[in-house]
């Protein structure tokens, strides 16, 4: 499965640090939610196209990691 299109959905009513998530269209047709957007680790959804879900949910990871100094 791999995704085809990404964008940032805001959840109504949400917390301010859980407003946005991370919605992927897979080239099966399925719609999924993939993680919640952290607020201080950049992430453009466009840099998720064409990675599997597992790779896409790697790559947040490891940008998390580095931005708390992890890495």
């Amino acid at each position: 499965m791999i995704i085809k299109f990404v964008e940032l959905v805001a959840m109504p009513n949400a917390p301010v640090y859980q407003e946005k998530l991370y919605r992927a269209q897979l080239d099966t047709g399925e719609v999924l939610d993939l993680f919640q957007q952290h607020w201080d680790v950049p992430l453009p959804p466009e840099s998720l196209i064409g990675l599997t879900v597992e790779q896409a949910r790697h790559k947040r990871t490891e940008k998390m990691l580095a931005a708390a100094g992890c890495h």
